[in-house]
């Protein structure tokens, strides 16, 4: 009886014992910080609100337990934890976004494609004026590019690569100078010799990602008249192991075990010639880009050390984060480039660039950062003799807290230089 009355108290003590040893960290959880206590965080309560939170987190072996059940979840349930991850067939997994770019489930209507044609045109041209060059790479994606291994209901959809559609359609419109990454590696998926895509990740493999870097630079070269230096491949090992990011859908699950052994390729390289000239170039791109620059250095091996703008909201230069975009003068940046390159996969062809062509366009249309205080009075005064219209700006700045005359100035702001960026957008030369 002693022993067992011993074995309980050892039980109701292990949470104590084993309070912060929570086991290893979780992929993309942020864990809650030791609050600080304070008088005044004591007496509005916050202080034991924030305690709550993280001892909520600091039982022993809770990582370790969220596993388990993400396990018991998917393997016997077939439920996932994992914020907008889809299982496929045959244990492939997908991101559900690429899933819809495939089947045509998030088509942009024709007007979104039309301005983003016109921005891009607009943003080559003035490029152009200052001798910066142009180019959008299309990078692949995987839900076109594993049909056969989709689930429902994008099983039974058929292959709709709608934004893909237009987006070329408006590129070979407007003579803007291109890469189609997805089509060649889809053109590529039954004679490749190793796999261009992973099962359980949702990037190009280290092996996709060099043949096409091998591509684009090939493109420059031949764009730019230039020598560079070669993207020299000297062997390749083949490998169950899950390297980089191969397997990243899988390990952002939190699993309690380790990944299908996919056998992948992965390339030994180096800089043939480093010493050949290289063009500074400037990539606006997603994560497909990322592991290029960040993990291969491609900018300052191949292209001059040029700057990456990662989804237009943060600076990469020299391999590191600079900050966010908030105090860059966007034209001064890009002039010190050769080119300028929008690097995105297949669900983001609608969107291209993350706001850069639209932010570039507003920076050609107010160089000094304001829009001419003249047309600005103008069109407040227009505001005013309109009563919904003026009614609408009160109740809005009185719900917000604003002066109502900055409000009003915020609002003509706003509508003037959106009729300066349609003005420049139907105006510009090449249709």
């Amino acid at each position: 009886m002693r022993v067992l009355l011993i074995l309980l108290l050892v039980i109701l003590c292990l949470p104590l014992l084993l309070t912060g040893k929570v086991g290893m960290g979780l992929v993309g959880h942020t864990p809650v910080e030791r609050p600080v206590w304070g008088a005044e965080r004591w007496f509005d309560g916050t202080w034991q609100a924030s305690v709550s939170n993280y001892l909520r987190e600091q039982f022993g072996y809770r990582n370790d337990f969220v596993r388990t059940n993400n396990g018991k979840d998917y393997f016997v349930f077939g439920e996932i934890h994992a914020n907008s991850v889809v299982a496929g067939k045959e244990g492939y997994l997908f991101e559900e976004e690429y899933l819809q770019a495939a089947t045509g489930t998030n088509a942009a209507d024709h007007a979104t494609i039309e301005k983003l044609g016109k921005e891009m045109a607009f943003v080559r041209d003035s490029l152009a004026a200052h001798g910066v060059d142009f180019l959008v790479v299309m990078a692949p994606g995987k839900g076109s590019y594993f049909p056969e291994y989709r689930p429902e209901p994008y099983a039974s959809l058929p292959l709709n690569a709608a934004n893909e559609t237009s987006l070329l359609s408006i590129l070979r419109q407007r003579q803007i100078e291109h890469l189609n990454f997805n089509e060649w590696f889809r053109q590529m998926k039954d004679t490749t010799q190793y796999p261009l895509f992973p099962k359980q990740g949702i990037h190009w493999t280290e092996y996709g990602q060099l043949i096409a870097m091998d591509s684009l630079i090939n493109y420059v070269e031949q764009r730019l008249d230039i020598d560079m230096p070669e993207l020299a491949i000297d062997s390749i090992e083949v490998s169950r192991e899950q390297r980089g990011t191969e397997a990243d859908i899988f390990y952002g699950m939190n699993l309690p075990t380790e990944p299908d052994g996919y056998p992948l390729a992965y390339p030994s390289w180096h800089v043939g010639n480093p010493d050949k000239p290289q063009p500074r170039i400037l990539f606006v791109g997603d994560s497909f880009f990322w592991n290029q620059y960040l993990h291969h250095g491609v900018n300052q091996k191949f292209f001059g050390n040029g700057d990456f703008l990662y989804y237009f909201n943060r600076l990469m230069r020299d391999g590191t984060d600079q900050g966010d975009m908030a105090d860059i003068n966007l034209p001064e940046v890009l002039y010190e480039h050769d080119m300028v390159v929008l690097f995105e996969t297949e669900n983001h062809y609608q969107r291209m660039g993350n706001g850069f062509l639209a932010a570039t366009v507003e920076s050609y249309l107010t160089p000094n950062g304001a829009v001419p205080k003249r047309r600005v009075e103008a069109m407040m005064a227009r505001i005013r003799e309109d009563e919904k219209w003026f009614a609408y700006i009160q109740q809005s700045a009185l719900e917000k807290g604003q002066e109502v005359e900055a409000a009003l100035y915020e609002n003509a702001e706003f509508m003037i230089l959106e009729e300066m960026r349609k003005e420049a957008l139907n105006n510009q030369n090449r249709k």
